[in-house]
């Protein structure tokens, strides 16, 4: 049973190919979604197995844009007809970190046991700050402030302190909590993701009051989960291997050529993120194997 890969990207395209390549030749199915800001979608390969969105979404750092955009790429996976083992969201950095052989070996075993390989936790997070990530939905804001790119991300802390100060909270909060979060990259099963489009479809109030909440890349697919009955079966782990610069940093830390050993026998699916140029990227592939 083949799978589904969903690549967000917007740069990089020769990594993006390099990756839809290695994938599709296993017999999986790759979906790109290039950001609409961007110009490389013309540069992406297209073939039978590989598919770039005609309609992409605008992405913003933080804002909705990328759950929308997650959601056209789960659109164009059911939508193909096929039915998946698992479907993948991957950034347009993430490579495989075991061989491709090795890999559909371990998500057999794991579709065995129905597994969602996905963080799903509910909120207050201790990692998301004093209030552990209820200020993200609690508070109304702004698209121009979430992006940390826009000029009125100056206030962002300002206002959102002042929600926790004043201890407001929006009207969709009550009706739509508990709310769940984890990291945005994840790997479900081919029924778990048809059922939270069905869901998605059936409830736009909910999916509206994700619109301006903060990071709802985090918190969107985690929190349908819970409401679509497939949170018992989250293995907590997304089986990613990232490095981090700090503790504390927005992003991990690009991982350089030493570091891909300990990528490869980290026992984890998928590594990010990597920056590679073309001659790095066959030289990955190269020691990565087949």
């Amino acid at each position: 049973m083949s799978d589904a890969y969903l690549i967000l990207c917007h740069h990089l395209p020769w990594q993006v190919n390099a990756l839809a390549r290695y994938v599709s030749r296993g017999g999986h199915r790759v979906f790109v979604h290039v950001d609409a800001q961007s110009r490389i979608a013309p540069e992406i390969e297209q073939g039978d197995a590989v598919q770039v969105l005609p309609r992409p979404a605008t992405v913003q750092w933080g804002g909705w844009g990328m759950v929308e955009a997650t959601l056209k790429l789960m659109a164009a996976a059911v939508d193909s007809g096929k039915k998946f083992r698992y479907v993948h969201l991957l950034s347009g950095q993430c490579l495989p970190c075991m061989p491709l052989s090795r890999l559909d070996a371990t998500l057999d075993t794991y579709a065995r046991e129905a597994r969602q390989l996905i963080e799903c936790m509910p909120l207050p997070l201790p990692r998301w700050g004093r209030d552990g990530g209820l200020s993200r939905v609690g508070t109304w804001y702004p698209r121009c402030m979430v992006s940390k790119y826009d000029a009125s991300h100056r206030y962002f802390w300002w206002y959102t302190n002042k929600w926790i100060r004043l201890r407001l909270r929006r009207p969709g909060y009550y009706l739509f909590r508990p709310f769940y979060g984890g990291a945005q990259w994840w790997s479900l099963t081919g029924d778990c993701v048809e059922r939270i489009m069905q869901f998605s479809k059936t409830h736009p109030f909910f999916r509206y009051f994700f619109h301006h909440t903060f990071c709802s890349d985090e918190l969107y697919i985690q929190t349908c989960l819970a409401r679509t009955g497939y949170l018992s079966s989250c293995s907590g782990d997304n089986m990613r291997f990232l490095l981090w610069q700090r503790p504390n940093d927005q992003s991990p830390r690009d991982l350089l050529p030493d570091d891909w050993p300990s990528a490869f026998s980290s026992g984890k699916l998928f590594a990010r993120k990597f920056a590679l140029s073309p001659r790095q990227c066959a030289a990955y592939f190269a020691a990565l194997g087949s």
